[in-house]
């Protein structure tokens, strides 16, 4: 299952009790995001950022981690965002900065200091998002309450786009009939395509698909007609042609099965 981190910052200078509390309503937003992306990703909660080794630390785990495929960042309290520098430099996952607050509304007949140190978001976020400007960062802003339906709206499209990029990273397309394989002054667009999306796409002789094709059997060749004609009404009297196409498509299965084609 694909992960989408949940980073929540602070600072260690609010004491045990309150740096308690930001951990425990960390843990109540990751399971809340978690139930409405979990067709899409999990969203795992991470321990609360306290200082810039621990930012650093966690950014370069999410990184490195192959089955995350973006983090969402939130600031509970004041997190001072010069902590958060290599972190943000060493960062290499789509990233989505959640404006939002724990609290929909103030509590404005009990609201005191206590209250006021825990639930800083208002500063943090903004402080965190001078810095990602500062340093150039592209990411999505989600801001609003964050249990309501627009900004779940937005973490969706962000969570289906950094799925998106996370596939594309891995994808390997072929071409046929074209020039040398990985040769970067003969590829024109597809170096491009590589820097840009993460598509490795590389020439193949003719010779190479064919043997894969010759591979395919009767039998392939048969289901997938009978799928084809159990489905769809077949608008041709040149059946021969369909299945020789066919043949073709019930080779897809066969290229996927093999790493080089894919």
């Amino acid at each position: 299952m694909k992960k989408i981190y949940f980073i929540t910052g602070s600072q260690d200078l609010y004491g045990e009790e309150t740096l308690a509390q930001a951990e425990k309503d960390s843990k109540e937003m990751t399971e809340f995001l978690d139930s409405k992306l979990s067709d899409i990703a999990s969203v795992v909660h991470t321990p609360i950022v306290k200082t810039a080794a621990e930012a650093e630390k966690l950014c370069v785990e999410a990184s490195a981690d192959g089955d995350c495929i973006a983090v969402i960042m939130w600031m509970h309290t004041f997190s001072p965002a010069k902590m958060w520098i290599r972190a943000l430099q060493a960062l290499r996952k789509p990233m989505l900065h959640l404006h939002t607050q724990y609290n929909e509304k103030l509590p404005y007949d009990s609201i005191d200091m206590d209250f006021m140190n825990l639930n800083q978001s208002a500063h943090g976020d903004r402080e965190f998002g001078f810095i990602c400007t500062r340093l150039g960062i592209k990411r999505e802003v989600a801001a609003g309450y964050y249990k309501h339906d627009a900004v779940i709206s937005k973490i969706r499209r962000f969570a289906y786009a950094a799925a998106a990029v996370d596939f594309c990273k891995g994808m390997r397309v072929a071409m046929f009939g074209n020039n040398m394989r990985d040769v970067a002054v003969t590829d024109g667009d597809r170096v491009e395509s590589e820097i840009k999306y993460g598509w490795n796409v590389n020439y193949y002789g003719i010779g190479d698909l064919v043997k894969i094709v010759n591979e395919v059997t009767d039998a392939e060749t048969d289901a997938k007609m009978k799928e084809y004609t159990d489905r769809y009404d077949m608008d041709t009297d040149n059946i021969a042609a369909v299945r020789k196409d066919d043949r073709h498509r019930a080779c897809d299965n066969r290229r996927q099965d093999r790493s080089e084609y894919i």
